[in-house]
């Protein structure tokens, strides 16, 4: 029987981090999300090929941007003015990201090899701390996506760790949730969705 989960993605939580994603990656890993069909992510150590992973941008992301921008203000005179100029315009393409899928699940896919061991991120100093990795391919954004507002009355997100495992019943209301949006797109009734 396949499970599910939510893999919850953070903004980078340093300058020098944030600089590694612009400078070394080119994105930050929700872009990567929102543009590919395959990744290697994090997930529980139990997943199984068929089970289905869940996207979101952390609601807390924003929290982190806006502390990262008043970090970077107040170190202007001591930042090379190029470094300076590239740190401030990759804060500011966190904040539209996060302008259009913060606090949401963006996008899901589906496990589809066994579970990899990698110490990536404890190896290059990056601020998640799961060295659990699945091959997840049938990347799907979600559109709209559905913000945690939707949904926090049945599912509460993990805020020890960035996976959320769900119960077979959170599942299907979550997809039911997915479902009423690819309907109401299909009949052009969208309504604006409100995100607290």
């Amino acid at each position: 029987m396949s499970a599910s989960f939510i893999t919850n993605i953070s903004f980078p939580r340093s300058l020098d981090e944030v600089l590694y994603f612009v400078s070394e990656r080119g994105r930050y890993d929700v872009q990567e999300i929102m543009t590919a069909d395959y990744v290697e992510w994090t997930a529980p150590r139990d997943a199984h090929v068929g089970d289905t992973a869940y996207f979101m941008h952390s609601k807390t992301s924003i929290d982190t941007i806006r502390h990262l921008k008043r970090e970077l203000e107040s170190a202007q005179e001591r930042i090379e003015p190029e470094t300076y100029r590239l740190l401030l315009q990759a804060l500011a393409k966190g904040e539209g990201l996060y302008a259009s899928v913060g606090g949401s699940i963006f996008a899901s896919g589906i496990v589809c090899g066994g579970i990899m061991v990698d110490d990536v991120a404890s190896r290059d100093g990056l601020h998640w701390r799961s060295k659990h990795y699945a091959p997840i391919d049938s990347v799907v954004l979600i559109r709209p996506p559905i913000h945690i507002s939707e949904f926090r009355d049945f599912i509460s997100i993990s805020r020890t760790g960035a996976i959320t495992k769900l119960n077979a019943g959170q599942d299907v209301m979550l997809r039911e949730l997915w479902q009423t949006r690819c309907q109401l797109r299909r009949t052009g009734r969208l309504l604006k969705l409100c995100h607290s």
